[in-house]
């Protein structure tokens, strides 16, 4: 359903930018978020509109997507932001992300894991350590909603709500505060990793968009300082993707040849902690 104040603001923004009044306006699913979503568009394209009470996102989304673009990542152009009206404009990337891809392409073919599916998995674990290490370089990391150590408590948020929500409930009755401790331990040796990358925090399939081949990646405005190895473990080990694990460990070994070029990566230590931030990212994804 179309907000009528929505319409109007983005019709203006619309016409601003593009010289004409959008002739349709459609409302779009914003999947998990409070964002009001659509697409206007006229004889000369289409836009997205985003319409966001939330000025602190939007100043996160908006100055992140700036940066990325000028690093030369695959990220959506602003084309107008408004922030006293919660509103801006960025590119239409279309309607397709990589899952919908590759649960297209597994429908198709009966294979687990399609070709064409692994091909731009592979580009965007790829792509992965330019936004971590390339960007993060030249980073104004006080754009980021995220705040320097606030990884570890976003770990401890994680498990609690493991505990609470999926222990408790496919296993009632089980004492779920007698792991308690152990969570506890692995948060402490998670937090150890070396931090001082971007940690796009929800680096998944649903989060990238695919258009004509090419791969668009969007909502990374809840990132900030982190580990490489949480967003490798995100997008691998979505359980709505069902990757193969001989296909894990390929894409595995594509994300540390890709991040060696960025960087000197200790691959005895990333590989060393990465099993504990898979258990931590299979926890986060059992509450979503």
């Amino acid at each position: 359903m179309t907000h009528p104040r929505d319409e109007e603001i983005l019709a203006r923004c619309f016409e601003e930018v593009s010289g004409c009044v959008p002739t349709t306006v459609q409302t779009l699913r914003p999947h998990a978020s409070e964002r009001r979503i659509y697409r206007l568009s006229s004889s000369s394209g289409s836009l997205v509109g985003v319409v966001n009470a939330s000025r602190a996102e939007n100043e996160s989304f908006v100055a992140l997507a700036r940066h990325f673009r000028r690093c030369g990542l695959p990220v959506p152009t602003i084309h107008a932001y408004q922030p006293e009206l919660g509103v801006y404009l960025e590119d239409d990337l279309g309607d397709q992300t990589l899952l919908d891809l590759l649960e297209a392409s597994r429908n198709r073919s009966a294979e687990a894991f399609p070709k064409d599916a692994a091909d731009l998995y592979r580009a965007a674990v790829e792509i992965l350590p330019r936004f971590q290490i390339e960007a993060a370089a030249t980073l104004d990391f006080s754009q980021c909603l995220s705040t320097q150590g606030e990884f570890a408590s976003t770990l401890k948020r994680d498990v609690e709500a493991f505990l609470r929500e999926f222990v408790s409930r496919v296993l009632p009755g089980f004492p779920a505060a007698s792991l308690s401790s152990e969570f506890e331990r692995l948060i402490s040796f998670l937090a150890e990793a070396p931090s001082g990358y971007f940690l796009y925090r929800d680096f998944q399939a649903r989060n990238i968009m695919v258009q004509n081949g090419t791969l668009t990646f969007i909502d990374f405005q809840s990132g900030g300082k982190g580990p490489l190895q949480y967003d490798l473990a995100s997008i691998l080990f979505q359980s709505s993707a069902q990757i193969p694990d001989t296909e894990r460990e390929r894409l595995l070994d594509s994300y540390l040849s890709a991040a060696g070029s960025h960087a000197t990566i200790s691959r005895e230590d990333f590989l060393g902690r990465y099993p504990a931030f898979v258990v931590s990212r299979r926890s986060e994804e059992h509450t979503s």
